[in-house]
């Protein structure tokens, strides 16, 4: 059987990161884990945590979690696979000493420190000394890897385009968790409110002062009822919009149980994605949009490239114009004038999941995935551990590119 060690200070509650096990796991792989927690104690960074002081506590921290698993690796069989995965940039060099330069490392980044800290939140400049190392440590990250698995083929090639072309990299996009399934959809009539849910953090890539900015514009109207969970960065600005824009009747929660989310899906008619217009947020597909798509929950999201790879507007989801607030109460106006038009587009949504990225089909991707990387490996998934043949999406590549 082949072998797999999750290696370093990864997220390990990240959803991301779970469902890459699940992956490898369904692939027919035996994962082991080499873990130290460090990353996920902080919950929502707000600048500071990227700070010096921070930086260099963050640091010291490391050293101590480095060593740990670098005995922790040598007690554990030799594996095929060191894989680490979100949060893992620094794990990737790690592994690659302690492991050796003959181990197959693959690295699941999900977001790299450039889009994230330079483009997207701007916590540092790009032409400063703390944007020039994140690049720096982007390309190290990127290069060193024997595969880097991204979540967008949108993804893929800006990673190229815009930080290293020597990334050798393949497209695995991340689906939702068992818990996500579908419920179903309640039986609303065009008298009662249309229930919308939005949850995550409130940084730029998801567009917090649209979804209040849109609130507050139907909200003179009647008919919709808006639920936020969440906490971060930019929230009390958002709410300081919803204020003055008169959108203080929405109902505002702080981050509740991962295991809740299921719940709070299922009592809503819509649920909301993102509406950033970073150049992160036109690259990516977030979690709670494949989450909410799962439950067989009507989704609104940015109409992006990476939307599109997976996801048909109209369809299967709603998509506005990012970072347009009048979009996106039309599209909300429509769902709530339209009581059949939410179920309609949440099923469809629904099968889509159900279909191409359940756990049996992701793991039959990866296996093709690492099959076509490492041809040493390929005949062992061949002999029987993960031979299914894996759906395709319309636009989705299997294979991987160096």
């Amino acid at each position: 059987m082949i072998r797999a060690v999750l290696f370093g200070t990864y997220s390990a509650a990240h959803p991301a990161n779970r469902l890459l096990a699940a992956a490898l796991q369904a692939a027919g792989i035996a994962v082991d884990v080499c873990h130290e927690p460090l990353w996920e104690r902080t919950r929502d960074k707000h600048a500071s945590f990227f700070g010096a002081r921070s930086l260099a506590r963050l640091g010291l921290a490391y050293l101590a979690a480095a060593a740990r698993l670098r005995r922790r690796y040598r007690a554990l069989p030799p594996p095929d696979l060191v894989v680490t995965g979100f949060n893992g940039q620094l794990d990737v060099l790690l592994a690659r000493l302690v492991a050796g330069r003959r181990a197959r490392l693959v690295f699941a980044p999900l977001v790299t420190l450039t889009e994230t800290l330079v483009d997207d939140r701007r916590v540092y400049r790009r032409t400063g000394l703390e944007g020039r190392a994140a690049r720096f440590l982007d390309r190290r990250t990127l290069e060193w890897p024997d595969l880097v698995l991204t979540d967008t083929e949108s993804h893929r090639r800006w990673i190229a385009a815009r930080l290293t072309p020597r990334a050798r990299t393949a497209t695995l996009y991340l689906g939702a968790e068992p818990p996500f399934r579908p419920t179903p959809a309640r039986t609303r009539t065009a008298a009662e409110p249309l229930r919308v849910l939005f949850y995550g953090q409130y940084v730029p890539l998801h567009g917090t002062e649209v979804i209040v900015e849109a609130a507050a514009r139907l909200g003179r109207e009647g008919g919709v009822r808006m639920t936020m969970i969440g906490t971060g960065p930019e929230r009390e600005a958002t709410m300081r919009l919803a204020a003055a824009r008169g959108a203080a009747d929405i109902e505002i929660i702080d981050w509740v149980a991962y295991d809740e989310l299921p719940q709070y899906l299922a009592g809503c008619d819509v649920a909301l994605g993102i509406f950033g217009t970073t150049s992160k947020a036109r690259m990516v597909i977030p979690t709670k949009v494949y989450q909410a798509a799962a439950c067989g929950r009507a989704v609104v999201t940015a109409d992006t490239p990476a939307l599109r790879e997976v996801f048909t507007p109209g369809d299967d989801i709603l998509a506005v114009r990012a970072g347009d607030a009048g979009a996106l109460a039309a599209a909300l106006r429509r769902l709530r004038d339209t009581p059949e038009l939410a179920p309609r587009i949440g099923a469809a949504a629904g099968r889509l999941l159900a279909e191409h990225l359940d756990a049996d089909a992701q793991g039959a991707r990866l296996a093709t995935v690492l099959a076509a990387a490492f041809p040493d490996l390929g005949a062992r998934f061949t002999a029987g551990e993960a031979a299914a043949p894996a759906p395709v999406l319309a636009g989705a590549p299997v294979g991987w590119e160096a």
